[in-house]
C-alpha cells in the first residue's frame, strides 16, 4: 500500500494526465446529458380501453368490465385492478407488482387474457397499452383568431388550417415525439334531413343512410384484357365535395321519377360538433401540445419550437399565436439556481476554509469540487441519469459533503507538517493514517443512502436520483481525495511548514485563532468527562424534550406548499347541464379570477366539458357538465400581490361561494380550488375508498364521513365521485304492434339514434382527413320532447311507422360512472385541507376515531384510507425499513472495524440524538415535518457516524500509544476538532444557499437542505462532546464488569 501511496504522490505527470482524461470525459458526458423536467420512471400500470357503443354504465360493468376482470385474475404479476365504467366504454387500469422486471411479458399476457374474453357482438376490440413517461410534455402553443367574424365555420377553418401547418413543421423536428391537437375537430359532411320533408316524400332515415353509403364507393372491379393489353377496372362513386351529395337519388319509381337528397335535406361542409371548448385567456383556441422523445433535451427542444413559431407566425396574420406552459422554463431556472447556489456555496466554503487552512489549501479543496462533479458525470451518464429536478437537487445536497474527504486528507497533512514533517513524508503518513477510516466512512455513508435506491412506489422511483447522485459523487470524492489530491499537495505545498513550531509553544500560538477554540474544547471536555452522568442526563433530557415538543407542535405534511405557480379550479355543474350552459358560467368566472391575480397573472387555460387528468391517471374526465381551469402565476420571487398562492385560492373559493349564494352560479355546483404543489404525484390529502355491492349503502357510509368532515376547520372541497347520470328517456317496444308492422327493436333504436345523435352513412378520405358523412335532424328539431313525434321508423318494406305507435318511453336515470377495484364496486370520497389550520394526518386520524362502520363490515362493506395518507404510509414504511437496514449495515461495518460491540454501540447510539437538530430547525423555522425533511434524517445518520468513526479511531490509537482514557479522549478530540469542524462547516455552508434561498429559493429543495444542514450542525456537538462521554461511560462499565469474577459467583452459588 505504501508503494501505491508513493506512486500517487511522486508520479505527477501520469496522475495529472489521468485527471485531465477524467475531466475531458466528464465534460463530454455532461454536455451530452439531456435535460428534462422530471425523471423518466416506470409507472407499472397498464390500461385497457374496451368500448361498447350505446351501452349504459351498468351494462358496461356487467358485460365488459366484470368478464375482463375475472380473466385478468389468472395473469401473474398483477397487484390490483381498477375499472372506470361509463357510457359506451370501460377503462380498466392494471397495476403491475412493483419490481417486475419483464413488464412486456405481463403486457402480452394481459393482451392474451383480454382477447380470450367473450364480449357482446357489437363491442369494439379492446385496446391495451402500457403507461410510460418516455415521452414528456415540453411546451404548448395556443392558436386563436385576432378578430372573430360572423362565419363560424370559416373562422374555425382558418384556425384549423393554421394548426395543421404548424403541426407539419413541428414534425420536422426530430426531437418531437408527438403533437397532441386539442380542440382540433375532424371535418364532417353534415346531412340535415328535414323530418317533415321526409314524411311528405315517404322516405325513411334508413333509406337516406343506405343511398349515401351505396353511392360513396371506390372499388377495384377486376381486369380487362384487350388484344394483349391489360386494363384495371374500378367503379367510382365517391364524393369530392359536400355539394356532390345533393343530387344523389334517394328514391325512384318505374316511370323515372326520383327523389334526390336536396329534396329532403341540406348539406353542410363543416366540422364535428364541439365535445369540449378549449380557451386560453378567454379566447377560443386550438392547442398544440408538444411532447419530446425520451432522449431529447427539453431546453433545446423548447428553444427550437419557439424559434420555429416565431418564424412562422408572420405567415398567418389573422391568427394570434401564444406559447405557454413551457416546461423547460422550470428546468432552466433550476439549473440557473443550482449554478448560483453552487457559486455562492463555493465562495462561502472557500472563505470558511481560508480562516483555518490558509489560502493555498483552501483554493485546492474548493477547485476540487469542480473536478469531483465532472468525474461524477461520467458515471451518472453511464447509469442512465439525466439532468432534471431530482438530480439537480441531489447535486445541491451533496455540494458541501463532497469535499469532506479532501478536507480530512489536506488537514491531516497540514497538521503533520506543523509538527515538523516534510511535505512528502506528511502526505505518505496521511495516506497511512486516513486510508482505512475514509474507506470505512464511505461505506458507512453509502449504507445510509443505499437503501433509498430501493424505495417502492412512485415516490421512491421519483427520488431515485437523490441517493444515486450522492453515492456517485461521494465515490468520486473519495477517488479524488486518495489519488489526485495527494499529488496536488506534493506539487503545490511548500516542502516544509513555513512557521515551524517550538516545543514549548502554547496551543493558541501553535494554531493561531483556531487554537482558542481547541483550548476551549479541551476545557469543555475535561468538565464533561468529570461530570459525565450529568452530561448524559442533559443530552437525554434535550432529546426527549425535543421529541415531546415535536409531537405537540410539529405537524406532518407529505409535501409542504410553497411558491406554487399553478392554481387549478375544477368545476362540476349540476348533472344535465349542457355544454353551452357550462361555457356561459365559466365565461363569467374567467375575467373575475384573472382580475384577482392582478399583476401576478401569466395566463388562464380553460377546458369546458372535461377534467384533465395527469398521464399517470387514465380515469375518464370528459363530461359536458365538468370544467377545468388552470391559472399560471409569475414565480414567487417576482410576485407583487400574492406572495402565497394559497391566499389567492381562498379568495377564489370565497368568490365562487358568494356567487352560488347569490344565484349567479348554480347552488348545486361543486368546485375544487387548489394551488398545485410541486413534487411527485400523490393522492389528495383526504381520500377514502368505500367498497361494497350496493351504492345506496355506500352513500350512507359516505354521508357519515362527510358529516364529520364538514365540522372540521380547514377542510374544503369535499366531494364524492358517485354521481347520478342524466335523466334518460328509455324506449320500450310495443311488441304486438311492432310485430304487425314488421318493425324490430334495432329499427327503432337506429331511427332514434340517427334523428338525434346522428349516424355515419359513409366516410371520405381526403389527404390525411377522414371525413364522416353524418345524417341527422337539424338542430331546431332536436331540442324539444315534441320532436320525438317527428320520428318515423322505417320497416323492411320501406313503410314509415310513427315512433309512438311501436314504442313507448319512461324517464329514469342511472349512475354516470361505476368504479370498481378488485372485483368490488368502489366509491371515492376526497377533500382538501388548509395546512395552516390542520393536516391530512390529523384529519384522517380523526375520521378513523369518529366514524364507526363496523356494522357494515359483516355485509362485506369496507373503508380504505388512501390518497396522501396511503402514500405517506408507504413512504414512511420504506424510510423506516431503510433506516433500520442502514443501522444494521453500519453496525456490521463497525463490528468488523473495531472488533468491539461496546464501541460500535456508542457510535450507533449517537444517531438518534442527531434528530434533535432536524426537529429544532423545523420548529423554529415554522416548517412541518415532511417526506423530504425525514429523508434528511436517514442521510444524517451516515454523516454522524462517519465523523464519529474518525474521532473514535484517533482516540483508540492514542490509547494504544499509552495515553490514559481521559487524555486520549481529550487529545483525540482536539486533534480531530479541526477536520470535523471543517467538514461540518463546509457541508452546512454549502447548504445555506438552498436552505435559505440565497440567492434563489426552491421550496421543494428547502426542507431537506434546512433539515440536513441544521441536523449536521447539532450533530457536531453530539460527535465532539456526547460521543466521547458515551465512550467514557462504556469504559466505566467495562471496568466494572472486568472486576466481577464469574468463577467466584459460581462458587458462592
Amino acid at each position: 500500500m505504501q508503494n501505491i501511496a508513493k506512486f500517487i504522490t511522486d508520479k505527477t505527470l501520469i496522475i495529472q494526465f489521468i485527471l485531465v482524461l477524467f475531466v475531458l470525459i466528464g465534460l463530454s458526458r455532461l454536455l451530452s446529458m439531456h435535460r428534462e423536467a422530471f425523471p423518466n420512471v416506470a409507472l407499472d400500470k397498464i390500461v385497457i380501453e374496451a368500448p361498447l357503443p350505446g351501452a349504459t354504465p351498468e351494462e358496461i360493468e356487467r358485460l365488459v368490465a366484470i368478464p375482463i376482470e375475472k380473466k385478468l385474475r389468472a395473469v401473474a404479476k398483477i397487484d390490483k385492478i381498477r375499472s372506470y365504467n361509463l357510457e359506451n366504454v370501460s377503462v380498466i387500469m392494471v397495476f403491475i407488482v412493483e419490481g417486475t422486471k419483464n413488464t412486456k411479458k405481463v403486457l402480452d399476457d394481459i393482451k392474451d387474457a383480454v382477447d380470450s374474453v367473450r364480449l357482446p357482438d357489437n363491442a369494439q376490440k379492446p385496446k391495451v397499452r402500457e403507461i410510460t413517461t418516455e415521452k414528456q410534455e415540453v411546451i404548448s402553443l395556443a392558436l386563436s383568431l385576432k378578430e372573430d367574424s360572423k362565419d363560424v365555420i370559416g373562422d374555425y377553418r382558418k384556425l384549423r388550417d393554421t394548426a395543421k401547418a404548424f403541426e407539419d413543421r413541428f414534425f420536422q423536428i426530430k426531437e418531437i415525439a408527438e403533437i397532441e391537437k386539442i380542440g382540433y375537430r375532424n371535418r364532417e359532411f353534415l346531412v340535415e334531413v328535414n323530418p317533415k320533408n321526409l314524411n311528405a316524400k315517404e322516405v325513411g332515415l334508413n333509406t337516406v343512410l343506405n343511398a349515401l353509403g351505396s353511392r360513396n364507393i371506390n372499388i377495384p372491379s377486376g381486369r380487362l384484357k384487350v388484344n394483349g393489353t391489360e386494363y384495371l377496372l374500378r367503379t367510382r362513386g365517391d364524393f369530392e365535395e359536400a355539394k356532390d351529395m345533393l343530387s344523389v337519388p334517394i328514391l325512384g319509381n318505374e316511370i323515372g321519377f326520383a327523389t334526390v337528397l336536396k329534396d329532403v335535406a341540406k348539406v353542410v361542409d363543416g366540422f364535428e360538433e364541439e365535445k369540449t371548448y378549449e380557451k386560453l385567456n378567454g379566447k377560443n383556441s386550438i392547442i398544440l401540445r408538444v411532447w419530446k422523445t425520451d432522449q431529447a433535451d427539453i431546453i433545446t427542444t423548447a428553444d427550437t419550437v419557439k424559434t420555429l413559431v416565431s418564424s412562422m407566425e408572420g405567415n398567418f396574420p389573422e391568427v394570434e399565436t401564444k406559447i405557454y406552459d413551457d416546461k423547460s422554463r422550470d428546468v432552466r431556472r433550476q439549473l440557473g439556481d443550482l449554478i448560483l447556489n453552487f457559486e455562492t456555496g463555493l465562495v462561502l466554503v472557500l472563505l470558511s476554509l481560508i480562516f483555518i487552512l490558509g489560502m493555498r489549501l483552501s483554493i485546492m479543496i474548493s477547485v476540487a469540487i469542480i473536478f469531483i462533479f465532472l468525474i461524477s458525470f461520467i458515471f451518472l451518464k453511464q447509469f442512465g441519469f439525466t439532468i432534471n429536478t431530482i438530480t439537480i437537487f441531489g447535486m445541491v445536497m451533496v455540494l458541501g459533503m463532497m469535499v469532506d474527504n479532501s478536507i480530512v486528507v489536506a488537514e491531516n497533512t497540514y497538521r503533520l507538517m506543523q509538527e515538523g514533517m516534510e511535505r512528502r513524508d506528511a502526505i505518505l503518513q496521511t495516506f497511512k493514517d486516513v486510508l482505512v477510516p475514509l474507506l470505512v466512512s464511505f461505506l458507512v455513508i453509502s449504507a445510509a443512502f443505499f437503501p433509498l435506491l430501493f424505495m417502492s412506489g412512485v415516490i421512491g422511483k421519483f427520488i431515485l436520483g437523490i441517493p444515486a447522485v450522492v453515492l456517485v459523487t461521494l465515490a468520486s470524492s473519495l477517488l479524488f481525495a486518495l489519488v489526485f489530491l495527494p499529488n496536488w499537495l506534493n506539487k503545490f505545498l511548500p516542502k516544509t511548514y513555513q512557521g515551524k513550531i517550538k516545543k514549548d509553544e502554547s496551543i493558541e500560538e501553535k494554531e493561531g485563532a483556531f487554537g482558542y477554540i481547541i483550548s476551549g474544547y479541551k476545557r469543555t471536555m475535561t468538565f464533561a468527562l468529570k461530570h459525565r452522568i450529568f452530561v448524559l442526563s442533559i443530552f437525554t433530557f434535550i432529546f426527549f424534550f425535543t421529541l415531546f415538543l415535536a409531537g405537540r407542535f410539529l405537524p406532518f405534511v407529505m409535501f409542504p406548499s410553497g411558491s406554487e405557480e399553478d392554481i387549478e379550479i375544477k368545476v362540476w355543474m349540476p348533472i344535465g347541464t349542457t355544454l353551452q350552459k357550462n361555457l356561459e358560467i365559466i365565461e363569467k368566472m374567467e375575467p373575475v379570477v384573472t382580475k384577482m391575480a392582478g399583476k401576478d397573472f401569466v395566463h388562464l387555460r380553460s377546458r369546458i366539458g372535461i377534467h384533465e387528468n395527469p398521464i399517470t391517471d387514465p380515469k375518464p374526465g370528459q363530461e359536458v357538465h365538468r370544467s377545468h381551469l388552470t391559472m399560471k402565476l409569475v414565480t414567487a420571487a417576482d410576485r407583487k400581490e400574492w406572495e402565497d398562492a394559497r391566499d389567492l385560492v381562498k379568495k377564489i373559493r370565497e368568490y365562487i361561494e358568494e356567487n352560488k349564494v347569490s344565484g349567479i352560479f348554480p347552488k348545486e355546483m361543486i368546485y375544487d380550488v387548489n394551488a398545485k404543489i410541486k413534487g411527485p404525484p400523490v393522492g389528495k390529502p383526504v381520500s377514502l375508498e368505500i367498497r361494497g355491492a350496493d351504492f345506496g349503502v355506500i352513500q350512507e357510509i359516505a354521508d357519515l364521513y362527510i358529516k364529520e368532515l364538514k365540522k372540521m376547520d380547514g377542510v374544503s372541497d369535499i366531494r364524492i365521485d358517485l354521481e347520478l347520470g342524466k335523466e334518460e328517456y328509455r324506449f320500450f317496444v310495443k311488441d304486438e304492434i311492432a310485430g304487425r308492422t314488421d318493425v324490430s327493436a334495432r329499427d327503432i333504436a337506429r331511427s332514434v339514434r340517427t334523428a338525434f345523435n346522428g349516424e355515419v352513412a359513409s366516410t371520405i378520405s381526403k389527404g390525411e382527413d377522414k371525413i364522416n358523412i353524418l345524417v341527422r335532424f337539424p338542430e331546431a328539431e332536436r331540442h324539444s320532447v315534441s320532436s320525438l313525434n317527428l320520428v318515423k321508423v322505417e320497416n323492411k318494406n320501406r313503410r314509415l311507422i310513427p315512433l309512438n305507435q311501436v314504442a313507448y318511453f319512461e324517464k329514469d336515470r342511472d349512475y354516470s360512472m361505476i368504479n370498481r377495484q378488485d372485483l368490488q364496486r368502489v366509491v371515492r370520497l376526497e377533500a382538501s385541507v388548509d395546512t395552516d389550520k390542520t393536516t391530512s394526518l390529523f384529519v384522517n386520524r380523526e375520521l378513523k376515531n369518529l366514524v364507526n362502520v363496523d356494522k357494515y363490515a359483516a355485509n362485506a362493506y369496507s373503508v380504505i384510507f388512501g390518497g396522501e395518507q396511503e402514500d405517506a404510509g408507504k413512504s414512511f414504511r420504506d424510510l423506516g425499513i431503510s433506516m433500520l437496514l442502514a443501522v444494521a449495515v453500519i453496525f456490521g461495518i463497525f463490528i468488523v472495524f473495531f472488533n468491539s460491540v461496546g464501541t460500535t454501540t456508542v457510535i450507533i447510539g449517537s444517531i438518534p440524538f442527531g434528530i434533535v437538530g432536524v426537529l429544532f430547525a423545523l420548529m423554529t423555522h415554522g416548517m412541518p415535518l415532511s417526506f423530504m425533511s425525514t429523508l434528511a434524517i436517514v442521510a444524517l445518520s451516515g454523516s454522524i457516524v462517519a465523523n464519529t468513526l474518525i474521532l473514535i479511531t484517533f482516540i483508540e490509537e492514542l490509547r494504544m500509544q499509552g495515553m490514559s482514557i481521559e487524555d486520549a479522549i481529550i487529545n483525540g478530540g482536539a486533534i480531530r476538532l479541526r477536520p470535523i469542524f471543517l467538514t461540518t462547516i463546509s457541508t452546512v455552508i454549502g447548504l445555506v444557499p438552498s436552505a435559505y434561498g440565497i440567492p434563489t429559493l426552491d421550496p421543494f429543495v428547502q426542507p431537506l437542505s434546512l433539515a440536513f444542514g441544521w441536523g449536521l450542525f447539532f450533530a457536531t456537538g453530539v460527535t465532539l462532546v456526547f460521543v466521547p462521554v458515551l465512550y467514557r461511560i462504556k469504559e466505566d462499565f467495562k471496568h466494572i464488569f472486568s472486576k466481577i469474577s464469574f468463577s467466584k459467583i459460581l462458587r458462592k452459588s
